[in-house]
Formats: structure tokens, C-alpha cells, sequence
């Protein structure tokens, strides 16, 4: 039984009305469809709609979606006839569009409304977008993120999977915010990543617009790796002839910049100020940045010419395509890897107990920009239960993982799944990133990411040059390997007498102020013996008694 209440004393027999048009709609295929005085209780105000709740009470809210100060007002309402235990849903946007809308997390105001009062469970949920056109089998399109309490989800649940695809995320409210726009800077990293592979493809193997649209379409058929909805679209794309102009495709028409939005910058600067290196992420941002300057790209493009004929290496053309496949593969393992550990390094934090296996699986919802074969390895590679991967997905029907134990790992490319694959393309995807080079295409997520794999396997950086170098300049010092304490050495002869004078004017200064100093003890010099010196012999026998003793 529910109970329906609203400020507009118009609304809830609308709502009744709604319910009971239904119901005799489905009397066909229902024996006996249940009364809606029987199963919808109206209330005048929200007080008589607490009253009547069993404890613990579950309140969702409707119709405050971009509306914060709306929902702080039936907030402040509830509050105060509520108890510790009740929950209350904020329910995500209602309406349809392709509203991209985002909200920081840290301007959520279910986050900064829970840490006032923490008795009553504050959840919250945020919508992803899907396909305008895509058709659902089933009875709800939507997929939504749930923030905030797990013991206040796991009691909501039952009654809200009949009617949308949820998913819990993290025990506080913002963390859905988060996850949502995790979600848009990785759907940013792969498209560019898509998009350096056509220009590859155009460039390099000399492919025309609908060559590049086969070549796409061969790397999504049979299910492959780089299977996705992606590039399922971007195959139809580049056979879109442009019917404006009647001359060749509707992409050669579209400008070749795309307008920012404080979005697109807010991992970045969440990956700065949590310490977490993302180069992939930080060069899908870079290329946004150089695509809205066109007219200085414009005029770079006389002044700084790029090799052209014998300068340029030749490359078979399907080598060139089967490389390319695989580079954006593996960039793309690379994107999601930084994006999970920046999420990851946010909810250790936060203390959100975050669960990325189940962001993932509602980002691979059908119909999602993220829908993808990646994604869904991604999720079996997260949780516990992957060993038989392969097996499972043979004749291609398996069951969704969900709310899974995730395996404990630092980064994606660690899982086994991830690294076994990075292994064995890692090859092609650095012949694509050289002659990108030697050819003068830009590739900046293609090769940052190459940057970032090599980066994060190696065990020995080139840092300690830097750092010598520094305390060349002003002595700042550095650490030693398997040795405790800080050092500086004096790296020439001046350095010796800078620190010399250093050190006396230190004691002369303490001596001035009666202070007693103590002269660090001066290295003694070997003298040389008088004695006859031995013979080899002896040598040898002494050694030998002294390694003698020592075992």
C-alpha cells in the first residue's frame, strides 16, 4: 500500500485517476486488478503522510529533480516528525530530453543535508542517458545510480527494481554524482580515442569516408574486443551522405571543434588534487582545448609544415587498420584504469565504500553510450567469479554480476584479464603511436595512454637525475634506497667550501651566544707502515685464516 501526498490538493486524485485508467485498461489481462482505494492511500500534507507509515518509514520524493531548494524545503518538513531508520529517496530526473546536466557532487545537497542529520538514511539517484531511438524488451527503460545508506538501499530495492534498473554505488549521496561524471569523462576518452582512429585510418592508409565506415564495422561485428554501441553508430556515420549540400558526407560538414563545459574539467582537477596521474584523461581535456582554436590552427598549418612523400614511412594498409583496432583497445583499458583509480582514491577519502563493478554494469546498460564487450569484461574482471570467463561467454549467454565481492587491486591493468590483453597487443599499439609520430598525425590519447602503461610498469624511474639536480641547486636533499635519513652531497668542490663556511659560521654565531659546539670528528689519514712489507704468501694465508674465522 502506498501512500500519495502533495501540496497541490489536485495532484493526488490525478495520481488515483492515473492508476485506476490503468487498471481498467488491464482488466483483460487481470483477474481481479487490485482498487486503488485499497492500495493508495491520499494524504492532505506531509504530516498525516508520515503518520500513516509503518516504521522504518520509506519516503520517496518526486519532482524536485534540479531543484535543490524544493526538496530542502520537504526536507526540513520531514525532518522533524521523522525518527533514526527512515529513509528518504530523492528520485532522479523524471522527464525525458537529452539533458546533460551534470551536478558536482560536492554541490549536492543531499550530501551537505545527510551530514546535518545522519539518523534518518538520505539516498539519492541520479539518471543515465540512453539512446534516443534504442527500443527496451522489458518494462523500464530507465538506469539510475543510487547513493547513500546500503541497509536503507537493500529495503527501497524491492520496490523500486519492479519499475527502473537500479544499482547501489556508494553509502553517501553524492558518491552517484561522482560516478555520473566519471562515466562522461570516460565516454569523452573513448570517443576521442575513435576519432584519432579514423583520422589514422584517413591519413596513413589513405581510406575514404566509407572505407573508414567498413573498417569500424568490421572491428564491432562478431562480438569482438572493440565491440560497442560506439562504434556500432560511428560505422553508420561515415556513410551519411550530407543531403544540405548534396556533396559528400554529412562528418566532412561539421566543424571540427567541440564547446567545453565545467564537466569535462572536473576530473582533472579531482585527479590533481587527489595526487592520482592521468594522463589519457588530462589529453582528451588538451585536445577539447586545441580543437575550439581553429584559426590559430589554421595559420600553425602554413608556417609549420609536416613531412610529406619519402618522409613519411609506408606501411601496408592492413596492418595499419588491425594496429589501430587494437591501440584504441588498449587506450581504452588505459582511460578507464585512471578514471577507477581517481574514483577509487575519492571514495578512500570520502569513506563511500564505492563499488565500481556495479557502476560499471549499469554503465554497459543496453542503449548506453558505454554499452561495449569491454565494459562488460571490465565487470567480470572486477568481481571474484571471472576465472571461467571465456567459457561463460561462448555460445553468449550469461547472467549479470552484481553486488559481488570486488577483487582488491590498485590499478585495472593489473587485473589478470586486463594485463593478459595489454600484453598481447601492447606491440601494435606501439607501431600505431610511431608512425603517428614519424607521420605528423596527432594521437594524444593514443600516446599518452602508451605513456601511462610504460610509466606504471616501470620499476625504476628517471626521477633521481631530477632530484640530484635540485639539490645541485640549492641542496634541498633526497632519500637514499634501503638507507633512513635525508642527504645532500656536495657535488664539487665549492659545495665543499659553501658548507665549510656554513659550519663556521654556525659555531662562530653559538659561541657568540655561549652555546657549546662539537666540532664533528675529522677522518683520520692512514699512514703509511714502516714495516717490511709481506709477502703474497702471507697475504693469502691471512685472508685466508680471516674468511676462516668469519665462517
Amino acid at each position: 500500500r502506498v501512500c500519495v501526498a502533495d501540496e497541490d490538493p489536485t495532484f493526488v486524485p490525478q495520481v488515483i485517476g492515473e492508476y485506476m485508467s490503468q487498471m481498467e485498461a488491464g482488466e483483460v489481462d487481470s483477474e481481479r486488478p487490485p482498487l486503488a482505494s485499497r492500495c493508495m492511500l491520499p494524504s492532505v500534507n506531509l504530516e498525516e503522510l508520515v503518520a500513516r507509515l509503518a516504521f522504518p518509514r520509506k519516503i520517496i520524493v518526486f519532482g524536485t529533480y534540479r531543484d535543490d531548494r524544493k526538496f530542502e524545503q520537504v526536507w526540513s518538513k520531514l525532518c522533524p516528525v521523522l525518527e533514526g531508520g527512515d529513509m528518504i529517496l530523492r528520485w532522479g530526473k523524471e522527464e525525458g530530453g537529452n539533458d546533460r546536466n551534470i551536478q558536482f557532487y560536492n554541490d549536492s545537497i543531499c550530501r551537505v543535508l545527510s551530514a546535518q542529520n545522519r539518523e534518518v538514511n538520505l539516498l539519492e539517484m541520479v539518471r543515465l542517458e540512453c539512446d534516443r531511438t534504442v527500443v527496451f524488451e522489458g518494462e523500464n527503460p530507465e538506469v539510475f545510480m543510487l547513493g547513500g545508506p546500503r541497509e536503507a538501499y537493500d529495503q527501497l530495492e524491492p520496490y523500486i527494481s519492479p519499475i527502473a534498473s537500479i544499482g547501489h554505488v556508494g553509502n553517501e549521496a553524492g558518491c552517484a554524482h561522482y560516478a555520473h561524471m566519471i562515466q562522461r569523462v570516460i565516454e569523452n576518452g573513448i570517443t576521442q580515442s575513435v576519432a584519432e582512429g579514423s583520422h589514422i585510418l584517413s591519413r596513413a592508409a589513405g581510406y575514404e569516408h566509407q572505407d573508414i565506415g567498413r573498417m569500424i564495422h568490421k572491428w564491432n561485428a562478431g562480438g569482438g574486443r572493440l565491440s560497442s554501441y560506439l562504434l556500432r553508430i560511428s560505422s553508420k556515420i561515415f556513410y551519411k551522405r550530407d543531403k544540405i549540400t548534396n556533396k559528400g558526407f554529412v562528418v566532412e560538414h561539421i566543424t571540427d571543434s567541440i564547446d567545453l563545459s565545467a564537466v569535462d574539467t572536473w576530473v582533472t582537477l579531482e585527479a590533481t588534487k587527489l595526487g592520482i596521474p592521468a594522463p589519457t584523461v588530462n589529453a582528451t581535456l588538451e585536445s577539447r582545448f586545441l580543437s575550439v582554436m581553429k584559426d590559430e590552427r589554421v595559420e600553425a598549418s602554413n608556417v609549420l609544415r609536416a613531412p610529406e612523400g619519402s618522409d613519411t614511412p609506408s606501411v601496408m594498409r592492413d596492418q595499419i587498420s588491425d594496429d589501430t583496432g587494437n591501440a584504441i583497445y588498449c587506450a581504452c583499458i588505459c582511460l578507464v584504469a585512471e578514471c577507477f583509480a581517481i574514483f577509487q582514491a575519492a571514495s578512500d577519502m570520502e569513506s563511500w565504500d564505492v563499488n565500481i563493478a556495479e557502476c560499471v554494469r549499469l554503465w554497459n546498460s543496453p542503449g548506453s553510450f558505454l554499452e561495449s564487450k569491454l565494459m562488460e569484461k571490465i565487470n567480470y574482471s572486477l568481481v571474484d567469479d571471472n576465472t571461467n570467463y571465456e567459457e561463460q561467454h561462448k555460445d553468449g549467454d550469461h547472467e549479470e554480476l552484481k553486488d559481488n565481492e570486488v577483487m582488491e587491486t590498485k590499478n585495472l591493468m593489473t587485473v589478470p584479464g586486463m594485463a593478459a590483453e595489454l600484453q598481447d597487443l601492447h606491440m601494435a599499439w606501439r607501431r600505431i603511436v610511431a608512425l603517428c609520430f614519424a607521420s605528423a598525425i596527432p594521437c594524444p590519447t593514443l600516446s599518452s595512454s602508451l605513456t601511462y602503461h610504460d610509466s606504471y610498469r616501470t620499476r625504476k624511474l628517471p626521477t633521481s637525475l631530477i632530484r640530484a639536480q635540485r639539490d645541485f641547486f640549492d641542496a634541498s636533499g633526497y632519500s637514499r634506497y634501503e638507507e633512513e635519513g635525508w642527504f645532500s652531497t656536495c657535488w664539487t668542490n665549492e659545495h665543499t667550501k659553501e658548507r665549510k663556511k656554513k659550519e663556521k659560521l654556525a659555531v662562530d654565531m653559538a659561541e657568540e651566544e655561549g652555546v657549546e659546539v662539537q666540532s664533528p670528528p675529522k677522518k683520520k689519514r692512514k699512514r703509511k707502515s714502516t714495516a717490511p712489507e709481506k709477502a703474497p704468501a702471507q697475504h693469502a694465508l691471512e685472508a685466508f685464516e680471516d674468511d676462516e674465522a668469519m665462517i
